[in-house]
């Protein structure tokens, strides 16, 4: 006779066991998955790849690498750089060439075309991130996100890496742009400077351009399509905004404009002479600069096509990319930069 409950018994504990080596191995490959995981997740926190531009206004490669010897390599993070010294050598390239060979933490040293180059690379890369060591002109990026302006505490920041934070993008095309898109006189300013006078002269190479241009009284007819707006009108500025800096001192392109609000903001500057100007510069550093009659402004969730009457440029982070129509799509969340912790932006403020 068999003894059917033994039998039981006996085919269920080896099920049982069967079941628990199952799970033992199972638990044993995902623990070596996570240590491999976080071996790599340390590799890649321990490299870090600069892309230099040294034609940016206020590079200095020397002090750069002395900062970077003394903050970053002293504490065990290998790095490794590309140092752009004259047109034609690709920071786009170099980026690719990096995040294919394993890099994840991938700096931009130099001004907002240099960061938006690099940005627009490290954010199609699972895991990568962008630091910003702020060397040119106007800093846009950098400052509405808070990030240090002097390059020791810039690179102190990657060192200490307290905190990732995500921002947005305007994509235009396959390429996205971080700080400003705009038609207009801002747009023909910016296409007047030269990059020698920007080396000289910093931020005073845009003041006889704007000078000239506002003398002159210029104003176009522009149409303007996105869900929540469908206008004519004319004005001497169109700008799509992900950051509200300027550049310049306090000023800025209406409060509220934030690069991780997940939302573009669209700038209208109606006024064309000397004295509306000088209204809406007061009024800008008093924070005012919505009461002023000769702006508006509107905030876009998706997306927005902006066209001229005429062949206006059409300028990107500080590079001509077209003329005439641009469309432009929000990217949120689109890459994840190294930025100063909450508590030491509101000690900072």
């Amino acid at each position: 006779m068999i003894d059917l409950a033994a039998s039981v018994k006996v085919t269920t504990w080896h099920a049982l066991m069967w079941h628990a080596l199952i799970q033992t191995e199972e638990f044993s490959q995902r623990g070596r998955r996570e240590r491999n995981m976080g071996e790599e997740t340390s590799r890649n926190r321990d490299r870090v790849f600069f892309v230099v531009n040294n034609r940016s206004g206020n590079a200095n490669e020397g002090l750069l690498r002395e900062l970077v010897d003394q903050k970053l390599v002293r504490r065990g993070i290998e790095c490794h750089y590309f140092v752009r010294e004259q047109k034609g050598q690709s920071r786009r390239k170099a980026t690719r060439k990096a995040l294919k060979e394993g890099f994840r933490t991938i700096v931009a040293v130099g001004g907002d075309g240099t960061v938006t180059k690099v940005a627009d690379e490290v954010q199609h890369v699972d895991g990568a991130i962008l630091g910003i060591l702020p060397l040119g002109s106007a800093n846009l990026l950098a400052r509405g996100i808070d990030l240090p302006l002097d390059l020791e505490s810039a690179v102190e920041l990657l060192a200490e890496r307290p905190r990732i934070r995500r921002v947005d993008g305007m994509k235009v095309g396959t390429k996205t742009y971080f700080s400003h898109i705009s038609m207009g006189i801002y747009s023909d300013i910016t296409s007047q400077e030269s990059k020698e006078q920007k080396q000289r002269l910093g931020k005073l190479a845009y003041l006889w351009p704007l000078f000239s241009e506002v003398r002159r009284q210029r104003s176009w007819k522009f149409t303007l399509d996105a869900p929540e707006i469908q206008k004519q009108l004319r004005a001497s500025l169109v700008m799509v905004a992900n950051v509200g800096d300027t550049g310049f001192r306090d000023v800025t392109w209406g409060a509220g404009v934030r690069p991780d609000d997940g939302r573009l903001d669209l700038c209208l500057i109606k006024g064309r002479s000397l004295g509306a100007y000088a209204g809406l510069f007061w009024k800008s550093l008093r924070g005012k600069i919505k009461d002023s009659p000769h702006a508006a402004f509107r905030k876009l969730e998706t997306e927005i096509t902006i066209k001229a009457d005429t062949n206006l440029p059409v300028r990107a982070d500080g590079s001509l990319i077209g003329e005439r129509e641009v469309h432009i799509r929000l990217i949120k969340d689109a890459v994840g930069i190294i930025a100063p912790a909450k508590d030491e932006i509101k000690q900072a403020s």
